[in-house]
């Protein structure tokens, strides 16, 4: 059976939680079992901003950070849910997602489809949701879709289809089609990997990512794929000629 874990937000059990739940049950459907994880459960504290971790691949910080981060990198599928707040996520996970900076260096999840889930009983779920899928492609995840709910339809059920690009990225990751935005943004990370960090150029050689058009084999449109290889070798020539200079 494929594992998931489920990353719940807010302290209360309610709009945001429930759809987890249902989602929960559905995949149960489909033979993948949802872990429930509340962030608010957990000790993680806020990070520091010293950048240790980016240089050593290891926080100075001692809590339950670097567990929770083990078992995002075991899991088959991740999901990613918050509450909005203010236009944005709850600052649980705003807290959580800064202690994964070095993931922005080095992608760990690469191969793992996330889902994205928020509510909001105001504004703000397309920023939110937006944020949330723009923080899978800093992780090198792939975006297998999204569930939002407002005010107007926050009683409205949990449907298999809206789940079905995610059950068919755990079962069959080399389906996906990644997004142009996706391609560049490996691009990009392929050239600071190149040229800045030590750490970071033997974590992208051992990966075998600097002769790919991307992160694993899956489903590449030729013309996304041009644009995307375009910008990163021109990144790259500007970034060796200053290095030159």
């Amino acid at each position: 059976m494929k594992k998931v874990i489920a990353l719940h937000t807010s302290r209360r059990n309610q709009n945001t939680y429930n759809i987890l739940v249902q989602i929960k049950d559905v995949l149960a459907n489909n033979d993948i079992e949802v872990r429930i994880i509340s962030l608010y459960d957990l000790n993680i504290k806020d990070c520091i901003g010293c950048e240790y971790c980016i240089h050593h691949d290891t926080c100075v910080v001692k809590d339950e950070a670097e567990e929770l981060m083990k078992a995002l990198q075991l899991a088959d599928g991740i999901i990613i849910s918050s509450p909005v707040y203010l236009q944005q996520v709850s600052g649980k996970m705003k807290t959580f997602i800064d202690r994964t900076c070095r993931w922005f260096h080095r992608p760990v999840l690469s191969e793992k489809p996330i889902l994205s889930v928020a509510t909001t009983k105001g504004s703000g779920l397309k920023e939110t949701l937006s944020y949330l899928e723009s923080v899978t492609v800093q992780w090198g995840g792939m975006n297998a879709g999204k569930i939002g709910r407002t005010i107007r339809n926050i009683n409205q059920p949990v449907k298999q289809k809206e789940l079905d690009k995610f059950i068919k990225l755990i079962n069959n990751p080399s389906s996906y089609n990644p997004p142009l935005k996706s391609l560049i943004n490996f691009e990009v990370q392929k050239s600071l990997a190149q040229l800045l960090l030590e750490l970071d150029v033997e974590f992208w050689e051992n990966k075998g990512w600097n002769n790919k058009p991307y992160y694993n084999n899956c489903k590449i449109n030729p013309f996304k794929r041009f644009i995307a290889s375009s910008i990163g070798k021109s990144i790259r020539k500007g970034m060796n000629k200053n290095k030159t200079t």
